[in-house]
């Protein structure tokens, strides 16, 4: 039978106490507890954040935050509100509100450089934040709600939405929206992640769909789907790596699924079950908050992953 060094060409090295800055893989020998021990990359995990001051749903949050810099903004609070909030990674400020009280929209860009897309009503109107306040600029070609959204303030997607339900995809260049190539399924309600060139489109309605798109700069194609068709879900990464979360799968889910570049696979579920929420982030590092769940809620949650661990090998 071949040994350790056999396989991976070394042999596991002795220590009195366990290495102040493992790599993951390392294995070693602790001669203090005389147990074997090895540094491996745990499964991800959301925790409670910040509890945002007002209370809201079918809200959009910046694409490209973190959960330490989120931006969110508009939503149903009851009634549709123009307030926007700021995110330090423990609180929630309130800070300059949209110009247009609307719901349904999309966020993408960043804490300080950010832009809020659609929603209702009105459905084509664009607005841009600098860090301070907020400038509508050039209107969407067609308007839309519920749309997915990935990009910055100066190269942005907007994908999909309603009503109605469209497979249109716009993209804005830092002044004006230009209509190129559609989703192959007409979709409202989805999630999305990536770039302008490397973007996914992911779940939506109607009916709670399963379906994956991928985008290459130029043409959109389907890949593998969920495991958990879902609609009103949420999404941040890119398009190798990346996270979709919450929606409504019939009720409220906190269902969430990690995307390797290939396939879908489940992972930690949200603490508070949501649907139309806002989020930001990284496969990494990210933030969801506001929903209905099934009320209107002011809940944020923090991902992160991978979580680094040293673990005590044992034999069972």
């Amino acid at each position: 039978m071949a040994d350790y060094k056999g396989i991976k060409g070394f042999t596991i090295q002795s220590l009195s106490a366990d290495p102040p800055a493992p790599i993951v893989g390392q294995v070693w020998y602790n001669s203090t507890s005389a147990v074997l021990k090895g540094y491996v990359s745990g499964a991800g995990a959301w925790a409670s954040g910040g509890t945002m001051n007002n209370s809201r749903a079918e809200l959009a949050s910046a694409g490209k935050g973190s959960s330490t810099a989120g931006l969110t903004f508009g939503g149903d609070a009851p009634g549709l509100t123009t307030d926007t909030e700021s995110y330090n990674g423990s609180a929630w400020t309130e800070v300059a509100n949209l110009n247009t009280a609307r719901a349904g929209l999309t966020g993408m860009g960043t804490q300080t450089a950010g832009l809020a897309v659609g929603g209702y009503p009105p459905d084509t109107e664009t607005e841009t934040w600098n860090g301070t306040s907020w400038t509508e600029v050039a209107d969407l070609n067609a308007g839309r709600r519920g749309g997915g959204g990935v990009g910055t303030q100066t190269a942005a997607l907007e994908v999909g939405g309603g009503l109605p339900v469209t497979t249109a995809v716009e993209q804005w260049n830092g002044s004006a929206w230009t209509e190129i190539a559609d989703l192959n399924t007409a979709r409202t309600g989805s999630a999305a992640a990536g770039t302008t060139t490397a973007a996914l489109s992911i779940g939506g309605s109607p009916g709670y769909k399963a379906i994956t798109e991928s985008f290459n700069g130029t043409s959109w194609s389907e890949v593998n789907d969920l495991n958990n068709g879902r609609q009103d879900n949420c999404g941040f990464g890119s398009q190798t790596a990346a996270l979709t979360m919450a929606g409504n799968t019939g009720s409220p889910t906190a269902k969430t699924e990690s995307w390797d570049g290939t396939s879908w696979t489940e992972v930690a579920n949200l603490g508070t079950a949501r649907t139309n929420s806002g989020a930001g982030g990284s496969s990494t590092d990210g933030l969801i908050n506001g929903g209905y769940a099934p009320g209107i809620s002011d809940i944020s949650e923090a991902w992160s992953d991978p979580v680094y661990t040293i673990k005590t090998v044992t034999v069972s």
